[in-house]
């Protein structure tokens, strides 16, 4: 898999649900629909508008907190949650994936799906087994600097979208700490994050969520989790019977 594919299928996945099709079937004078037949575009901020209101409704805001707590609880979100914590955190996790695809090879992405069909007579191809970051560079001398100015543009964005959601992050925790402890309890937790053990856990926590051995983790879980999922289908198929055959309310006369 050459590193163009990868780059062409990130493209494709962030790509809207009704543009993907669109994008990846070129169109034809056969297959193109008129032009008063295509629908027409929403407007992105209608979009998000539509999606807040969803929002609203899946995570409804909850009961005001005493104000005495909620100034405590403020106090340590801002030890929990410093400035440029959010974009430290996302451009650590992006700049590793980044290394650590670079550092793959064709040959780890062939063996990821099955072998490719050949024609009789057909032999199949090797592929390198040579990292992508040594394949682009032979084709490309400027490649690891184009690598590089691409993280620290990337670097500059997250700390630009940082600087917006930071203090709302930081305002929806406060007000969950006020409502889930009490003063006594928020006095303690401050008091931790006040020591330089606390201070550090701070600064630490949104980032350990994108750690390697924590992502690890959840990967790990998943050939266990698989292998429930026979017994939790037959689980619910004797759910959905039992549904099924529960007795019918009486009609009303």
């Amino acid at each position: 898999m050459s590193i163009r594919l990868l780059c062409a299928c990130a493209a494709f996945a962030v790509l809207p649900a009704g543009n993907a099709v669109a994008a990846a079937v070129p169109t034809t004078k056969a297959t193109a629909p008129k032009e008063e037949a295509r629908p027409k575009a929403k407007d992105p901020a209608e979009m998000i508008a539509g999606m807040l209101v969803i929002m609203d409704r899946f995570f409804p805001a909850g009961p005001e907190p005493e104000p005495a707590r909620l100034a405590l609880a403020r106090n340590a979100t801002m030890t929990m949650f410093p400035k440029g914590t959010y974009a430290e955190g996302i451009n650590s996790f992006m700049e590793g994936m980044v290394d650590r695809v670079l550092g793959m090879s064709e040959a780890d992405f062939a063996a990821l799906g099955p072998a490719p069909k050949l024609k009789k007579g057909e032999k199949p191809k090797v592929p390198s087994s040579l990292p992508l970051r040594e394949e682009m560079a032979k084709k490309d001398p400027m490649f690891d600097a184009k690598v590089a100015a691409g993280k620290a543009f990337a670097r500059t964005m997250f700390v630009k979208m940082g600087d917006v959601a930071e203090p709302k992050f930081r305002e929806g925790m406060a007000r969950s700490l006020a409502r889930k402890f009490d003063a006594k309890q928020l006095g303690e937790i401050q008091a931790f994050l006040a020591t330089p053990t606390g201070a550090a856990y701070g600064r630490q926590m949104v980032g350990m969520w994108f750690d390697p051995a924590v992502m690890r983790g959840s990967i790990e879980a998943l050939p266990e989790m698989m292998a429930l999922l026979p017994d939790m289908a037959k689980e619910g198929e004797a759910f959905e019977k039992m549904m099924k055959d529960s007795p019918k309310p009486a009609a009303k006369k």
